[in-house]
């Protein structure tokens, strides 16, 4: 029987995690448990959650370069490894040691997209399609070969944490279609063209600012690729103004640089027409429609950013 380990962390690897189980799991490896919210209390990585609803033990290491980690992994004899969003660099020695190979589900079309944030970065550049590859992992970044790939349309209401929230789906609809060709060892991964590699650097929270004096569908592109962290923030009156939603893009005659808000809307002017903001959130304040949020300066106005 073959022994399969599972390697992740966020909720984005919990459908796979939960369509492989049917298959049979002998360990799952997540991170650590981390402070989270207003308490600071310790709170448990939804695969973790997950791994343990379904029964599955559960190990957390803090590194992959201490002894007792890799006593612990060679103890088990894993034959195949599947690893989604895990956010640990894994060694040679642990990608050598399972006869099967240590296969990675990466939220893009491969070689497009390699590194830590793929589907933000697939917003941010307008891309019409992104998807899933199942990849072979090696010590380089994202680099092995290639084995199947699913592709999905990128939508204009898409936000990265609605389109990942798809890719996850098809990511577990992937595995479990290829797995067959995993368990017998008989898939031909394809190497991948490095001619074709662009890089998705880890997110910021200064990417958030949201500069008018760009193109309206630049920051309509940005509001929903960074959403929901860092997020995208105007400054009205030196009050921080966080942009939580979008809506269509329009000509506009007013000067740009403008927050304009009526019974008809909420648009932000750019130099080349306007775009209208749906959601906001005041510091301190939840989530709400843009007029709601804006209460404050009056049931309709405009004012100059800076």
């Amino acid at each position: 029987m073959t022994r399969i380990a599972f390697l992740g962390t966020p909720r984005a690897a919990v459908p796979a995690l939960r369509a492989l189980a049917e298959e049979g799991i002998e360990a799952v490896f997540s991170n650590p448990d981390r402070p989270a919210g207003r308490g600071r209390h310790l709170e448990a990585p939804p695969v973790k959650v997950a791994a343990l609803d379904l029964g599955l033990p559960v190990h957390q290491p803090l590194s992959w370069k201490a002894p007792e980690t890799r006593e612990l992994w060679e103890s088990m004899e894993v034959d195949l490894a599947i690893v989604v969003a895990y956010g640990h660099l894994l060694p040679r020695w642990m990608l050598d040691s399972c006869p099967s190979g240590v296969w990675n589900l990466h939220f893009s079309l491969l070689p497009r997209w390699r590194g830590a944030a793929p589907v933000n970065h697939a917003l941010l550049a307008g891309d019409e399609e992104t998807g899933v590859s199942l990849m072979r992992l090696t010590e380089g970044l994202d680099e092995g070969p290639v084995l199947a790939q699913s592709r999905r349309s990128i939508g204009q209401a898409d936000t990265a944490e609605s389109l990942l929230a798809a890719l996850s789906t098809d990511a577990a609809e992937l595995l479990m279609d290829q797995l067959p060709l995993l368990l017998c060892g008989c898939g031909k991964p394809v190497e991948q063209r490095p001619e074709g590699a662009t890089y998705a650097s880890k997110l910021r929270k200064d990417m958030g600012h949201l500069d008018w004096r760009r193109p309206a569908a630049d920051l309509h592109r940005q509001v929903r690729a960074l959403w929901p962290w860092p997020g995208s923030e105007l400054q009205l009156e030196g009050q921080p103004l966080k942009v939580c939603g979008v809506g269509a893009l329009r000509a506009c005659y007013r000067d740009p640089g403008q927050l304009v808000w009526s019974k008809e809307g909420t648009w932000l002017t750019t130099p080349d027409g306007a775009l209208e903001l749906t959601q906001l959130q005041r510091p301190g304040k939840p989530v709400q429609p843009a007029l709601q949020a804006l209460q404050p300066w009056g049931a309709s106005g405009s004012r100059a950013l800076g």
